[in-house]
């Protein structure tokens, strides 16, 4: 069956999403972040805004593992869901090998899997966003009543929609990856629709144009998310972008750069009951 195509059906929907992160695992490997480093940093993230402890994790989205097993060699105990059967099949490399904390992993739709106990931090990393608002608030009201624990903390890459604003029209070509056996030569472009607030990220093979497949993603800016956030349970604590907070309480005129050609931002979220 032909992939579905975000630009070939014209409108948006979730029908998109598995197939395209599954032939994007096979165009960029099982390890599709420039820096590794990145997972670290990320693992990182959860004892400095967590705290020191070895906390059960859940990792939504978790993509081809890597950030789930950072987490774990921290000394975490974390589950990693994950949609995707090219990234599940690449995690499961990383499923046998000894950590100071423990690594699972669950195929399954974060919309409807079901999952036993409590978490003390969820995690979804570049994954906030694909569906509607309604679908970002069906997931956010599941980690507040179904999964984070009393006292913990959930931290969610959220997309701002400030950078692909400034930077749609533009298109980059880039070599095939080395060994990477499904990598291909591909050209990048950068759309905006500044009705829906959704930056579109198309990917084309340069010598098979035909196979083009995007992603979207929702865009929200730090007041954007403060109404998302209404009725879910959640409440939103930080925010930063490569550590640094970012105001969005005190009323003062912000003219950050930074969150200006930032593609997304860090948001900490706590149970509202918490605060």
């Amino acid at each position: 069956m032909k992939p579905v195509s975000l630009f070939r059906s014209g409108r948006y929907s979730t029908d998109w999403i598995k197939d395209f992160y599954t032939q994007a695992g096979i165009w960029w490997g099982a390890e599709p972040h420039d820096d590794p480093g990145d997972h670290r940093t990320r693992a990182a993230a959860v004892e400095r805004l967590r705290g020191p402890g070895r906390w059960r994790v859940l990792d939504l989205g978790a993509g081809s593992g890597f950030t789930a097993a950072a987490m774990a060699d921290a000394g975490h105990e974390v589950v990693g869901v994950e949609l995707n059967p090219t990234d599940i099949a690449y995690a499961q490399q990383l499923l046998t090998i000894p950590r100071p904390g423990s690594l699972s992993m669950v195929e399954g739709d974060y919309y409807t899997v079901e999952l036993d106990g409590h978490f003390d931090v969820v995690t979804w990393w570049e994954g906030f966003g694909l569906g509607s608002d309604a679908d970002q608030r069906r997931v956010l009201r599941r980690i507040a009543h179904e999964w984070l624990a009393p006292g913990g903390c959930a931290l969610i890459d959220v997309y701002n929609p400030t950078r692909p604003a400034r930077h749609a029209g533009e298109a980059v070509q880039l070599d095939a990856l080395e060994g990477v056996p499904g990598s291909v030569a591909m050209i990048e472009r950068c759309h905006f629709d500044p009705v829906y607030n959704r930056w579109i990220d198309e990917w084309q093979p340069v010598a098979d144009p035909g196979k083009a497949l995007a992603q979207t993603v929702r865009c929200y800016t730090p007041m954007d998310l403060l109404l998302l956030l209404e009725g879910t349970g959640l409440a939103l604590q930080r925010i930063e972008v490569d550590g640094q907070e970012v105001d969005f309480s005190s009323n003062r005129i912000a003219l950050s750069e930074k969150l200006l050609e930032a593609w997304a931002y860090l948001a900490q979220l706590s149970l509202e009951a918490d605060v």
